[in-house]
């Protein structure tokens, strides 16, 4: 799925993977003594990842029909990766919707919340990382010249 010629997921992505861990730096701030604003910080970060999120998990799916049509070794890769952020995203998408419940008595996350936000990065790397593949390896998304990624 492209706008203007450019593709429309690998624009979306950026945002998801700066919010979610921008809501774990804040959270884990707040839990150390910092300013209660940092808690609220966290939820908006986290609320645009997961607006944002959903938005390029519904582009990314235009995607995946087009990889399945045009380069179908890559499937495998893309269901990883798309699962892997299906997860995340899923994993941020409650604690959002649990926090969006009590919106504006927010409390700090408690030490077991900071730790599950701190797996689900870490797997939100994971799974950057075989998108990242996806694009550079693989040419998802994007036009070879030369055998070079334009």
């Amino acid at each position: 799925m492209k706008i203007l010629g450019h593709p429309l997921h690998v624009i979306l992505i950026h945002f998801p993977s700066a919010l979610f861990p921008m809501d774990l730096a804040c959270s884990v701030y707040a839990y150390n003594g910092g300013p209660a604003a940092l808690t609220e910080a966290a939820f908006f970060a986290s609320f645009g990842g997961v607006i944002l999120g959903c938005v390029a998990a519904i582009t990314g799916a235009f995607d995946l029909v087009e990889v399945v049509k045009d380069k179908p070794r890559s499937v495998k890769k893309a269901l990883v990766h798309g699962g892997i952020n299906a997860m995340v995203l899923l994993g941020f998408m409650v604690y959002t919707f649990i926090a969006f419940k009590h919106y504006p008595a927010l409390r700090p996350d408690e030490l077991s919340e900071l730790l599950i936000k701190t797996v689900l990065v870490i797997l939100l790397g994971i799974g950057n990382f075989f998108g990242g593949s996806l694009i550079l390896k693989d040419g998802i998304a994007v036009r070879k010249t030369n055998g070079n990624v334009s």
